[in-house]
C-alpha cells in the first residue's frame, strides 16, 4: 500500500489518468466507472489554504469534469450534506455509469457541509449497488475526517471486498492528522486500493507516475483484447424431468422426428431428469411404461416439441403417487386406466394376473384426470377416482382407501350392479366368468357415496334390488351381506 501526499486537486487528476483512454478498438473496449464519494460533513467549511475546503472541491470539479474523454462514466455519492447529526444521511446523487457532465456539476454546486462523518455506511451504500455490474468500479472515497458513526469502518470494507463484487477502493484524507490517517488508510488497504494525502505537488508528481505505469499496463490488456462473437448451433437440447418416484414405472422415452417418422433415439429407463442433444427441428416424445410379465411397455400419445439450435427445451411432467389400501391392491381388472378429463385415454396398463404395476407411481404429462379399471365380465369400465390434477415437477397423490365386498353365500349368484344414487347410473356392474363365480366375491374400488345393490341369482329373469341405501365412506371397505 502506497501513502502518497498530494493537493486536494490532485484527487480529480487521479480519476482522469486511472481510465484507459479510448484505443483503436475504443468501440470494443470497456471502461471502469468511477464512483466519487464525497466528504459533505460540517467539517468541509474549515479552510484549505485560500479558501474552503468545499470551495476547492467544486472549483477543481468544474475545471476538470468537462475535460474528461466522453467514455468515462462516473457517479456522486454525499453524506453529511443535508442534516446535522444524523448517521443516515447519505445520499447516492447520481449512480455509478452516469455520463450527463452539467448534470453532475449543478448537483455539486447545491452541496452544504453540515453533519456526521458515515463512512463505513457510504461505502456499503456504494457497493451494494454494484453487484449487478459486471466490470470494476473504482471507488474514490474523500474525506477530512475520521468515522463518526460506526466503530469499525475498514472491517466493514474488509467483508464487503469477500464479497466477489468488483470494486476498489481508494482514498484520500483531505487536511487529516495521524489518527485519522491510519483509519482511512486502512480502509484503502481493505479496498484494494491506495491511500493519498493531499499535501503538496512533489507528491503529486510521484502519485502520477505510479497511476502512469498502471494505466499504461491497463491500455497494452485493452488493445491486446480479441472481439468475441457468438454464433449458436444447430444442436438444441431436450431436457425432460420429473420428480423422481416415477422412476420405476418409466420403461423408455422415444424420440421421433416428425418429418420422417424417424426413430431418433430411445432412452431406457431414464432417470428423472435426463438431457438429449439434438438437432433443429420438430420432435415427438413418446413415454411408455413397464407392465408385467414381460408385457410390452405401454405408451402414451405423443408429445410434439419444437427444438432450436443453442438452447434448451425443457419437458417437464409430474408424478402420479397411489396410496392404495391394502385390502384393495388385488382388485381383479385385465387393465387400469388414466383418461384425461376430455375422455381422451392416456395411459392403459394391462393385468395379466399380475397388478404390481397397476399402482405404481407414474410420471404423467400435466393435465387432469379420472383412474378407471376394467375386467372382461364388467359392462363398462369402474371409476375409481376422478379430478385428479398433475402439476408438472410435482407429486400428485392419489388416496384409494374404500369399496365394497359382497360376503359370499350359498345362493348361485351370477353378478351385481351397485347403482350410484345420485346420478341413478351403475358405478360398478360385475359378471361372473362363464366356469366359476370368479369375481364376485372379490373387494372392489368404488367412489365415497350412497348406492343401492341389485344381484342376479341363476334361473330368476330380473335382478333382485336388495339394498337401496347403502353408505360406503372414505377410508371403508365395507363388507355387504346379502341375506341370501
Amino acid at each position: 500500500m502506497h501513502r502518497i501526499h498530494l493537493p486536494f486537486y490532485a484527487l480529480i487528476m487521479f480519476v482522469l489518468f486511472s481510465i484507459p483512454t479510448p484505443t483503436a478498438q475504443g468501440a470494443n473496449t470497456s471502461f471502469p466507472e468511477v464512483m466519487i464519494i464525497l466528504d459533505g460533513s460540517g467539517s468541509m467549511w474549515g479552510n484549505a489554504g485560500s479558501q474552503t475546503k468545499i470551495k476547492a472541491a467544486k472549483d477543481v470539479l468544474h475545471q476538470l469534469v468537462p475535460s474528461l474523454p466522453a467514455e468515462v462514466k462516473f457517479g456522486l455519492t454525499v453524506y453529511g450534506h443535508r442534516q446535522k447529526g444524523r448517521c443516515d444521511d447519505i445520499e447516492v446523487i447520481m449512480p455509478a455509469g452516469s455520463d450527463d457532465r452539467d448534470l453532475l456539476l449543478s448537483k455539486v454546486d447545491d452541496i452544504s457541509p453540515k453533519g456526521k462523518t458515515p463512512i463505513a455506511d457510504s461505502i456499503k451504500m456504494v457497493v451494494d449497488e454494484l453487484k449487478r455490474k459486471e466490470n470494476e468500479t473504482t471507488i474514490i472515497l474523500v474525506s477530512d475526517g475520521e468515522e463518526t458513526c460506526n466503530p469499525d469502518p475498514c472491517g466493514v470494507v474488509k467483508v464487503l471486498k469477500e464479497t466477489g463484487i468488483k470494486f476498489i477502493l481508494h482514498v484520500v484524507g483531505f487536511d487529516v492528522d495521524q489518527t485519522q490517517k491510519i483509519e482511512l488508510a486502512c480502509l484503502a488497504d481493505a479496498g484494494g486500493g491506495q491511500y493519498f494525502d493531499a499535501a503538496n505537488a512533489a507528491d503529486l508528481l510521484t502519485a502520477l507516475q505510479i497511476v502512469q505505469k498502471e494505466v499504461s499496463q491497463k491500455v497494452e490488456f485493452e488493445k491486446a483484447k480479441t472481439t468475441k462473437k457468438k454464433k449458436k448451433s444447430n444442436l438444441g437440447k431436450l431436457k425432460v424431468t420429473y420428480p423422481a418416484s416415477g422412476e420405476k414405472s418409466l420403461a423408455h422415452i422415444r424420440i421421433v422426428r416428425k418429418k420422417d417418422d424417424k426413430i431418433i433415439k430411445t432412452a431406457a429407463k431414464p432417470k428423472a431428469e435426463s438431457i438429449h442433444p439434438l438437432l433443429s427441428g420438430e420432435y415427438n416424445v413418446i413415454f411408455g411404461y413397464a407392465n408385467s410379465n414381460n408385457q410390452k411397455p405401454s405408451e402414451i400419445a405423443p408429445i410434439t416439441i419444437t427444438i432450436n439450435g443453442g438452447e434448451t427445451k425443457e419437458l417437464a411432467l409430474g408424478t402420479l403417487v397411489f396410496n392404495v389400501a391394502d385390502s384393495l391392491k388385488k382388485i381383479p381388472a385385465n387393465t387400469v386406466t388414466l383418461r384425461r378429463n376430455d375422455g381422451q385415454v392416456v395411459l392403459e396398463t394391462p393385468g395379466k394376473s399380475n397388478t404390481y404395476y397397476f399402482f405404481t407411481s407414474k410420471p404423467l404429462p400435466p393435465g387432469t384426470y379420472s383412474f378407471e379399471y376394467f375386467y372382461k365380465t364388467m359392462e363398462a369400465p369402474t371409476i375409481a377416482a376422478n379430478n385428479i390434477t398433475i402439476n408438472a415437477k410435482a407429486e400428485s397423490l392419489l388416496t384409494l382407501d374404500c369399496g365394497i365386498k359382497i360376503n359370499k353365500h350359498e345362493q348361485n349368484m351370477t353378478g351385481f350392479d351397485l347403482i350410484d344414487n345420485t346420478t341413478g347410473k351403475p358405478s360398478l356392474q360385475i359378471k361372473r366368468r362363464w366356469d366359476n363365480d370368479y369375481p364376485i366375491w372379490y373387494s372392489f374400488i368404488v367412489q365415497p357415496g350412497n348406492y343401492s345393490l341389485n344381484v342376479y341369482i341363476k334361473g330368476m329373469n330380473e335382478a333382485l334390488p336388495i339394498a337401496d341405501d347403502i353408505v360406503i365412506k372414505k377410508g371403508e371397505l365395507l363388507e355387504f351381506d346379502t341375506g341370501l
